[in-house]
């Protein structure tokens, strides 16, 4: 099979009835479809359990977010998974058949992503190619990144030492340090669901201190040299905005160096 949808689910039933009737419109459906359920109270696992286009699924009390992902990926089969929580939903009926031809060689295919900000939903454009830099600051979202399987399976599961950052974590591993192929194509894949706990002001505080702490335990030597360049590039920044910068400009210097 060549792709499996996970979707975990707490307690976000009309959250869910979106996303599986986002998937139950999908005009190809040839995957596999796993629900993780952290043993919801609240009318969910009824709906997951009367659903027969859901594939597989579990309802159970878990360690976390990450916990229930890696629950998923043992369940699945398919060669790419991809992440649709509870929420989330795919862009459009047509979604997972325009990506299917894209679904062949790289270890990471990711597409753009609509942001379900209530006042001003936008579209996410992801560059055409990673660097470290865009890594460092950013992150490629679950709802519009496909994965292979085999990447867990020779990089091992989410870490569940990061609560919040896991999933940013492992990117940055396989893409920054294990050198994995990756492939951007200018779809959009999903609508990503504010409401989730990567989207909470709340948690960014958190996801900071796991992303520093991460670097620092796997690039300990360049994470330094790169707090020191972001510096410079700062302070260039500044001096590029400066009134003196401006009015040099205007005297003829064309280029700061």
């Amino acid at each position: 099979m060549k792709l499996s949808i996970i979707t975990i689910n707490l307690n976000n039933k009309l959250g869910l009835i979106k996303t599986l009737q986002s998937i139950q419109q999908q005009t190809v459906q040839d995957f596999q479809h796993i629900v993780i359920d952290g043993d919801s109270t609240d009318g969910g696992k009824d709906i997951i359990a009367s659903n027969t286009r859901i594939n597989n699924w579990i309802s159970e009390k878990d360690s976390g977010v990450y916990d229930a992902m890696n629950k998923g990926i043992k369940l699945a089969t398919g060669e790419y998974l991809l992440f649709l929580n509870s929420g989330d939903t795919l862009y459009e009926a047509h979604t997972i058949e325009k990506i299917f031809t894209d679904l062949r060689l790289e270890d990471v295919i990711y597409g753009n992503l609509m942001i379900d900000d209530k006042e001003s939903p936008y579209v996410y454009q992801f560059p055409k190619s990673l660097s470290f830099k865009f890594l460092f600051h950013n992150f490629l979202g679950h709802p519009s990144t496909f994965m292979k399987r085999r990447l867990f399976e020779d990089f091992g599961p989410y870490d569940l030492t990061y609560k919040i950052a896991a999933d940013w974590a492992f990117m940055v591993k396989v893409i920054a340090k294990e050198n994995v192929t990756t492939k951007h194509i200018e779809q959009t894949i999903a609508i990503f669901d504010m409401d989730g706990m990567s989207a909470d002001p709340k948690n960014v505080p958190i996801m900071l201190e796991e992303r520093k702490h991460f670097l620092q335990k796997t690039f300990p030597l360049f994470y330094e040299d790169y707090l020191d360049i972001q510096q410079t590039e700062h302070a260039l920044e500044r001096i590029k905005s400066s009134k003196g910068f401006k009015i040099l400009r205007a005297l003829g210097v064309k280029k700061f160096k």
